[in-house]
């Protein structure tokens, strides 16, 4: 208490509304995981070609050496999330984590940099999948302190967008750049994103913090998430001993410290099907791109004969799509999850499919591997947002408080799912086109997310039977 009274009397920071505001936290940690995607995605293009020239992996071995350098990541992230995640909700502070989460990034940007020999090379990927279980986790457990409860689909929205601008540009500039300029070129551009995430991170203020130096009325509790935004006002029944806060029983004590019972946190969120079903769509989502990053630049040099700057140009059809990230994001609060993510999966698995004909050095099939992708972007972008703000609505109760402890692990067991099938998809990718070709890479991934459709139509949002009950979105547990 004499420390709370002696931070009030001191003077406030500087634009403290404006660092505290939800815009300005949700960019902050858009553009943390867009850092963390891009630097990921950005030497895969360049794979390759650096392995041959700068490690002397012999040309039959790239394939593999490629495949298995993009399943570390993946592995070091699986590894990651679920520590990180519990260590975030004991701790409450998520600025501090981000912190360190980008020290582990440039650490690994550094590794990659510098690195001549495979194990080098391999270590600096590992530091990457511990830093982005780390941002991922604590990031999107941020974004859910920070904004109001029916908005978190637009948030989640932005940070969708924010992704796959990172999974799609980072080939794309990496295959240029290192094209025109080189190796060092590359990292001359990571190094230069990093700087602006690091001046981000340290400018945003938590608004747990923040209202140390705000009146009480203009104080928002950070176990509420919804009116979030610092000076927001409250209305008038705040403090009264009425307060759901403050009359939670031991059930919602637990989930609001989920620090003292971890695995009770675990097991109850895993006992939900709507929760499992979002998982198992990120993880899907997770396979198929990285299964896709990991053939399409091998693919396109050899059917092709392209350089990297046509390695990474060809993931150029996916990123437009990603724009309409926001607006699905706004659809699926307004709507619900359910039927995008579902429509998302089915759009993509004909398209997926397709791939096969893709198949000859023609300008027809550029042209039809170019629509291909675009098409199959649109479906990414009405999949990745919609799941991941499924991820905050599915451990929510309908107050918007029950489960606000859990928000960190539920988000470090997305991560899970999503490496996991960043752990997949480079090492099925890439075993199956060495083995069957590129035509078996199409239709084997559309197998996977036709039938992927199922359980989140069945259960994303809630049981299939709840929009014909007439009950709200989220009321119903199994």
């Amino acid at each position: 208490m004499a420390i709370s009274k002696w931070s009030r009397q001191d003077k406030p920071p500087a634009l403290l509304k404006l660092r505290s505001s939800a815009g300005l936290i949700v960019t902050t940690c858009s553009f943390a995981i867009f850092t963390d995607i891009f630097l990921y995605g950005v030497i895969v293009p360049v794979l390759p070609f650096s392995l041959e020239k700068r490690v002397g992996v012999t040309t039959d071995r790239v394939q593999y050496w490629v495949s298995i350098a993009l399943a570390v990541y993946g592995a070091a992230l699986l590894g990651g999330s679920p520590v990180w995640g519990y260590l975030a909700d004991r701790i409450q502070n998520r600025r501090i984590p981000m912190l360190i989460g980008l020290l582990l990034l440039t650490g690994a940007t550094v590794f990659l940099c510098v690195a001549r020999n495979l194990p080098l090379f391999l270590v600096g990927r590992v530091l990457q999948g511990i830093s982005a279980a780390l941002t991922w986790t604590v990031g999107l457990a941020l974004v859910v302190d920070t904004v109001d409860k029916d908005h978190v689909g637009k948030a989640m929205g932005w940070i969708s967008m924010a992704c796959s601008l990172g999974i799609l540009m980072a080939p794309l500039l990496g295959g240029v750049v290192y094209g025109k300029g080189g190796y060092y070129s590359v990292f001359g551009m990571c190094f230069a994103l990093l700087a602006v995430d690091i001046i981000l991170r340290l400018v945003i203020i938590e608004v747990k913090e923040a209202k140390i130096w705000l009146d009480d009325a203009e104080a928002t509790p950070s176990t509420d998430l919804e009116g979030v935004r610092v000076g927001e006002p409250k209305g008038e029944g705040e403090g009264d001993s009425s307060s759901p806060v403050q009359t939670t029983d031991e059930s919602t004590k637990d989930e609001l410290d989920p620090s003292r019972t971890p695995i009770k946190t675990l097991v109850r969120l895993l006992r939900r099907p709507r929760f499992l079903a979002a998982l198992w769509g990120t993880l899907v989502q997770g396979m198929m791109q990285t299964a896709l990053e990991s053939t399409l630049p091998l693919f396109t040099k050899e059917i092709f004969g392209w350089d990297s700057i046509g390695a990474g140009l060809i993931f150029l059809p996916m990123i437009l799509p990603s724009f309409l990230g926001p607006v699905i994001g706004m659809i699926s609060d307004r709507y619900g999850p359910k039927w995008l993510a579902t429509i998302g999966l089915l759009f993509a698995t004909p398209f997926t499919i397709c791939l096969r004909f893709v198949s000859e050095n023609r300008i027809e099939d550029k042209i039809l591997l170019c629509g291909l992708l675009v098409a199959i972007g649109i479906a990414m972008s009405c999949i990745f947002g919609p799941l991941m703000a499924e991820i905050t609505w599915s451990v929510q109760g309908e107050d918007g408080n029950s489960g606000v402890g859990q928000i960190a692990q539920a988000y470090g067991l997305y991560n899970m799912a999503y490496s996991g099938g960043s752990l997949v998809g480079p090492l099925l990718g890439g075993l199956i086109r060495d083995n069957a070709g590129w035509g078996t890479v199409g239709w084997s991934l559309g197998i996977i997310v036709f039938v992927s459709a199922i359980p989140t139509m069945l259960y994303t949002g809630g049981p299939l039977n709840i929009k014909f009950q007439g009950r709200k979105r989220g009321s119903s547990e199994a």
